[in-house]
């Protein structure tokens, strides 16, 4: 084998630190730049969308928060005008109910006054026949006729 033989050892040493040095200066100036510039590249890339991930989570967070704030607003709103509402119902039955219990009260005063008048024509209507009942009865009982004048009706409590 050659690369055992003791004479070629110093060409061999040679040729290795010359590949050595050239793969050195070749891997330090061109491979490894160009490594390193990819790897700032992605940790850079990485960094901006954590940076944008974090952006968006506090945009998304400030965006929870207002909606959260403008839906308890809009349930204080809501509860508001349910009670407004609630108020303003309440107060248009009372009216209601105020102005049908007076229209009832009208129709009722209005209706004892045509019952007292009714009472008062049958009681008028009454006499004449209750005169000629009495006298009916007088005659069957005394066998005398009375005149309706002759018979005297007195009112209650008199």
């Amino acid at each position: 084998m050659p690369q055992l033989d003791a004479s070629t050892f110093p060409s061999q040493l040679f040729w290795l630190g010359v590949c050595f040095l050239a793969l050195y200066f070749i891997m330090s100036f061109l491979a490894v730049p160009r490594i390193t510039r990819v790897l700032e590249t992605r940790e850079n890339v990485i960094d901006e969308k954590i940076n944008k991930a974090s952006l968006y989570r506090e945009e998304a967070e400030a965006l929870l928060a207002d909606y959260e704030a403008t839906l308890a607003q809009a349930r204080e709103q809501a509860q508001e005008r349910y009670k407004n509402v609630s108020r303003e119902t309440i107060r248009d039955i009372s009216q209601r109910q105020r102005e049908f219990l007076d229209k009832l009260t009208d129709q009722l005063h209005l209706k004892e006054q045509d019952l007292y008048r009714a009472r008062l024509e049958v009681s008028q209507e009454l006499k004449p026949f209750a005169a000629d009942l009495a006298s009916s009865i007088l005659k069957k009982l005394t066998g005398r006729q009375f005149k309706p004048d002759q018979l005297l009706f007195k009112k209650k409590g008199t």
